[in-house]
């Protein structure tokens, strides 16, 4: 059990990472694509909920999301 938590806590640290570094990328380059990437997170954060991930993985994709200029509260299928 614990090593299946710990891969589930590592799993989470790479995600969170891989977003932050994806939306830094995103605006050090300018925001091309970054639709692109809020569509993407919009499904993380579906995602994430479905699968119960911690309230700081989701805090990093919102975070993200905002970043991106995406407003809270917007569908997936917007």
């Amino acid at each position: 059990m614990r090593t299946e938590q710990a891969d589930h806590d590592i799993f989470e640290t790479l995600l969170r990472r891989k977003i932050t570094e994806s939306v830094i990328k995103g605006l050090d380059h300018g925001i091309f694509g970054a639709m692109d990437l809020v569509t993407r997170l919009r499904r993380y954060a579906w995602r994430a909920r479905q699968e119960q991930l911690s309230p700081q993985t989701l805090q990093v994709i919102a975070s993200a999301r905002r970043l991106l200029g995406d407003r809270p509260g917007t569908r997936l299928d917007s």
